[in-house]
């Protein structure tokens, strides 16, 4: 087989898959490629079929899906030479936006014939790989919640309103930072350890954070007022995090992050509990992903 395309069913409200597969089944008939559709009924089943798709020698395998759909997928491409084709169909699509990839799933799918492979670096956290971001702070803790949350809609404005009801009630916590033989001591309100420049959703952590440059680029604001975070919250969707007052930045190929007690961390959005010690590593270009023909070698 030469591509397999799998697919989350209720991503983009249950539409998108359809069109995607439509579109993927057309694309490889023209370029007289094999394919099959396969869909995810559980959290794993991206993991477990690109894997499986991986070991066959399928050359390309598509993830049509949200943030948590691509970072499935990936996981199980990492360290093969399968290359992963991405078609966005979630509220974030931070992986996509930072590849520079269309985020309409019909002109996402046309990489399959004109998109170019690029290797990317990979991130990894408590045995879990990231593509965009990890971190932890005020953003892992309202992901949890984001995620435990049901019968809101997704999307960025939900998200926005638990983040408003939550900040007055959380303490940041204490942290001790260690990179490049360094050891610093922060109190963060966001801590995030970047691969590429954003969230999703147009919110731009790490603006100059490249994928495949063999380093993170860890993000760091600092504890302060409501009144300030607000303020000065335009800056996160202008590229100009940096203005932040009191923004902290480093760059390293790994990072400790040791905190007092056990608590969320989010990889590419999804949260989940982790222990006081976080160790972030990099794997440099371990994972194909097929990009827009402008890309040049180095995204920035």
């Amino acid at each position: 087989m030469d591509l397999l395309c799998i697919l989350n069913p209720i991503a983009g409200g249950g539409k998108i898959a359809p069109q995607a597969a439509s579109t993927i089944v057309k694309l490889c008939q023209q370029a007289n490629m094999s394919c099959d559709i396969m869909t995810t009924k559980q959290r794993g089943d991206g993991t477990r079929l690109a894997k499986k798709a991986a070991r066959e020698g399928c050359r390309f395998v598509v993830a049509a899906g949200g943030d948590g759909t691509i970072n499935e997928v990936a996981t199980g491409l990492v360290g093969t030479s399968c290359t992963l084709c991405i078609v966005p169909a979630g509220s974030g699509n931070g992986l996509a936006r930072g590849l520079r990839i269309p985020l309409q799933p019909q002109e996402a799918s046309r990489l399959i014939l004109h998109g170019i492979q690029k290797q990317i670096d990979v991130g990894q956290v408590c045995g879990r790989y990231f593509f965009a971001t990890s971190g932890i702070g005020f953003d892992a803790h309202v992901g949890k919640i984001y995620n435990e949350m049901s019968g809101h809609s997704r999307g960025l404005a939900p998200y926005v309103q638990i983040a408003i009801a939550e900040y007055l009630n959380y303490t940041p916590e204490p942290v001790t930072v260690r990179c490049n033989g360094e050891t610093f001591s922060y109190t963060p309100i966001v801590l995030t350890v970047a691969n590429t420049e954003q969230y999703g959703g147009g919110a731009i952590i790490a603006p100059d954070a490249i994928p495949d440059d063999g380093l993170f680029d860890i993000s760091i604001i600092p504890q302060a007022p409501l009144f300030r975070i607000i303020n000065h919250l335009p800056k996160l969707f202008l590229g100009a995090i940096k203005t932040f007052p009191n923004f902290i930045a480093h760059r390293a190929e790994s990072v400790t992050v040791t905190r007092k007690l056990p608590g969320p961390v989010h990889v590419d959005g999804e949260s989940f509990l982790a222990g006081e010690e976080l160790v972030f590593t990099l794997l440099p270009r371990a994972l194909t992903v097929l990009v827009p023909e402008r890309q040049s070698l180095t995204i920035n």
